[in-house]
């Protein structure tokens, strides 16, 4: 899935029995990834993966199992807690175009990750996001986005077409390299349908995410690959990070400074598959 090659038992990880679980240090992390996921419109395995799999010794395939359950506890939270906000920013349409979207696209991407390595899909990703990234934080248009509110956004039907080729990418990845997959949307959603205003466009990522997760789960569960407490206790600690960030978000100066906690998302996962890439080099080097 999100390894660096083919999936394979241990995936060159140490035994995941190395570590032991410790559930307030957990809930901590948890906390935080799902506060700063929720700022951003993301679901926060980009986070969740490095550390189970670095910290906790999960192999990486199953680090990418167990991050998506707190993915999808973050985003199914956080979700409803937008839904229920005086200022909501879901729009129902640009949701269900994402999802439509996700669900085919996750399907897709959970049989490529049983059948080919990841690893050039992660060193272009990589490419992507730095260049994203940059953009995000020197293009003067961006600023607009970010402050700009969705509620005039109106979409004509080449634009829902858009909006769910967007899921459909995103859905694919998020199996593939254990996000959610709003790393993928929210930029996307930025760049191609800047009308929605960044609000909107988190909001409806996180919605599309929680469906994304959820079914990549389900489909992981199948295989045996969830495994009982560090992921748990890291997912009850993002249920509560996704309300405080529910909370901040809304925030007229915290949405100015989205700019670059959304571009620091993006290094920070550029970086994470350009240092899985080096671990790869290592483990097949004579």
């Amino acid at each position: 899935m999100s390894g660096v090659g083919p999936p394979s038992a241990n995936d060159g990880a140490r035994p995941l029995a190395g570590r032991a679980v410790r559930p307030f240090p957990l809930l901590l992390l948890g906390a935080g990834i799902g506060a700063y996921s929720t700022l951003c419109g993301i679901g926060g395995g980009v986070f969740a993966v490095p550390l189970l799999h670095y910290a906790y010794r999960m192999p990486m395939r199953t680090a990418v199992a167990n991050s998506l359950v707190l993915v999808a506890a973050s985003t199914a939270s956080a979700t409803l807690l937008e839904g229920l906000h005086a200022q909501s920013a879901l729009r129902l349409d640009v949701v269900l175009a994402l999802v439509a979207g996700s669900l085919v696209g996750s399907l897709l991407g959970f049989a490529i990750g049983k059948r080919v390595s990841t690893a050039v899909l992660k060193g272009f990703f990589a490419l992507l996001l730095v260049g994203v990234a940059i953009q995000l934080l020197v293009d003067d248009s961006a600023r607009d986005v970010f402050a700009r509110g969705g509620a005039g956004f109106e979409p004509a039907a080449a634009d829902f077409a858009v909006i769910a080729g967007i899921g459909f990418v995103a859905g694919i990845l998020a199996p593939l390299l254990g996000i959610g997959g709003g790393l993928v949307a929210v930029p996307a959603l930025l760049h191609l349908a800047p009308g929605l205003g960044f609000l909107a466009a988190r909001a409806c990522s996180m919605a599309m995410s929680t469906v994304a997760a959820w079914q990549s789960v389900w489909l992981y569960r199948r295989d045996g690959e969830i495994r009982s407490g560090a992921s748990l206790w890291l997912a009850g600690g993002a249920v509560l990070g996704a309300a405080i960030g529910i909370q901040l978000v809304h925030v007229e100066t915290v949405t100015r400074a989205a700019r670059g906690l959304v571009a620091f998302a993006l290094f920070f996962a550029a970086a994470r598959f350009a240092w899985d890439l080096a671990t790869l080099r290592r483990r097949t080097a004579p």
